[in-house]
Parts: structure tokens; sequence; C-alpha cells
């Protein structure tokens, strides 16, 4: 009798020992390569990884910090891994095709989340911002306050990175929107993104323009730059007073909303990051299982000033 008992404790022991197994071997796994860790790119991802585990997905995260070439190899790897969708942020658009061509080789489905491939053969679906929107929101508004000055009107632009789309949308929209007014001259500086080549371009733009009456920054982590200079100028005027320098940008960080709340910024728009991250995961999942899935969906900001931007703080991924 004990033979018998030990027999089935044996076979149910194998039983659940491959049941195990059998349930370990059908997770499917998705790559995520980032571009850069930073505060909003955290937010996307990590918004991506929460709705991975809500569904059962298991993931592997790499980081190229800002190096294409790293990213090209991160890519290589997750295909050899075989993972079953990627996800990626390129770093540069042009230099990873090559390891893109290749998931599409293997048949693992990509998504390009927050910054869009335009030009790319291997992309299956792109989540992100409608950064050209978001370009337009903030003109719009500093618009509005300009088309009352008489005369010639100098607007600073401080651009992002000019081989990053979202960059390059941001600046188009801006400019799409200031092109209503016909007195407004804008001066573009490039900064990459980098807050002390703000600092710098904007010290350089006031040496050149002292009247300057409004920058628009196209992420609102410069705007401390931006207060820099307005006060060892003697400009630093808080919305509402004489003199004040018209200040908006785009993203929604802590400094963006610091800003606006305190009257130096005029207003910022902030990017849905929440719905960026988990809208690329569910497409990451529907590719797999072989559902239809829209090509391209861009998520626009919503535009926040001085008057409604603490009301609403709760919704802005840097105040919280």
């Amino acid at each position: 009798m004990k033979k018998v008992v030990a027999t089935i404790l044996v076979v149910m022991l194998f039983v659940a020992v491959m049941g195990g197994c059998s349930k370990k071997e059908t997770k499917k796994t998705i790559g995520i390569s980032v571009d850069q860790l930073f505060e909003s790119r955290v937010g996307v991802i990590d918004a991506a990884k929460a709705e991975l585990d809500k569904n059962g997905y298991s993931y592997i995260e790499v980081v190229a910090d800002g190096d294409p070439q790293t990213q090209n190899a991160q890519i290589q790897s997750l295909i050899n891994q075989k993972v079953d969708a990627i996800l990626v942020c390129a770093v540069d658009q042009n230099t990873i095709e090559t390891a893109l061509l290749a998931a599409k080789k293997a048949k693992i489905p990509v998504v390009a989340y927050d910054r869009d491939l335009p030009e790319s053969e291997a992309i299956d679906s792109f989540v992100g911002p409608d950064s050209i929107a978001d370009g337009v929101e903030a003109g719009t508004y500093m618009a509005e306050q300009l088309k009352d000055e008489n005369g010639k009107v100098v607007v600073l632009e401080l651009l992002g990175a000019l081989n990053d789309q979202n960059g390059i949308d941001r600046s188009k929209g801006f400019n799409e929107a200031m092109a209503a007014l016909a007195h407004v001259e804008i001066v573009a500086m490039p900064t990459d993104w980098d807050s002390a080549k703000a600092l710098s371009a904007t010290q350089n733009a006031f040496q050149a323009n002292p009247d300057i009456k409004a920058i628009f920054a196209a992420t609102d982590t410069q705007i401390p730059s931006i207060e820099t200079v307005l006060t060892d100028l003697g400009k630093m005027n808080k919305v509402g007073e004489e003199g004040h320098v018209i200040v908006c940008g785009i993203n929604g960080s802590n400094d963006g909303y610091e800003a606006t709340a305190n009257g130096i910024a005029d207003g910022i728009v902030v990017m849905d990051l929440k719905t960026t991250g988990e809208t690329a995961a569910q497409h990451a999942i529907a590719l797999i299982k072989g559902e239809e899935i829209e090509e391209k969906v861009v998520i626009p900001g919503i535009f926040y000033t001085t008057e409604n931007i603490e009301a609403n703080k709760d919704t802005i991924w840097g105040a919280k």
C-alpha cells in the first residue's frame, strides 16, 4: 500500500512540475528598448511595465544611455533572446533601422513609443505625443498675448534635438501658430534638450536682441535656465507685472509646474505619459495575439496656465 501511495505522489509531483514548466514556457516576453532614462521617460516606461504586469507578460528592459550603436546592439540581443515583441524609443531614427529590420525578418513585431520613426520600414505601430499639436497649443497662447504689440516683436525659440522627431514637430507646430503674426521675428537657438546649452543660448540671444518679448522652450525643464538669465538681466518680472517676458514650454515636469504655478512661466503643455505607456504595451500585446491595431496613435497634451495649473496638479505627472 505504501508503495502505491508513493507512486501516486511521484506522479502528482511530476504532473505539477510539468504543468509549471508548461505555464512558464507559454508566458510571453516583451523587449523594452529605452533611449535613455530621465524623468518623463521613466514615467512612460513605468506605465508600460505596469500594463504588461497586469496582463501577465514578462519583459526585458535595456537602456542605451543615448548611444545609438549601443541601442542597435541591444535590439539585436533582444532578437537573439527570442522576445515576442519589442517596444522601442529610438536614440536616432536612422541608426537603429538595421536592427529593427532584423526584428521584422525574425517576425518580431515592433512598436515605437514616444518618438516616431516615420521613415522606418520595420515599425508596426507608433504610440506617442502629438508634438505638432502640442507646439500649436503653446504657440497659439503666445500669439494671443503678442497680437497687440506694436512694431517688430522678437521671440526666442529654444529648440530641442533636431534628430528627434518630437523636437522637430514641436518646433513645426509652434511656428505654424506664430505665423499668424506678421510682426513677429522668431530667433531659433539649438539646445539638444540640454539645460546648460539652453542657458548659454538664452544669454546669447538676449545679448543680440535685448528686447526679446517671449520665449518658447521645447522642454519645460529648461525654464530654470531661462529664469536664471532673466534674473541676471533684471527682467525677471512675473505674469501680470510690468516688463514680464512671456514664457511657455512643453513637457509637464516639476520645473514647468513650479514655474507656471509661481508666475515665472505663463503656461506649459503637459504630456500624458501614463496613457502613452499603457497604449504602447497594449499594442505590443495585440500584435502578439495577431489582432489588428491602429498604425499610429498620437496623444495630445493639455495646456495649463498660471490661472488653472494648481487646480489640476493631480493630473500633471511632474507635480506628483
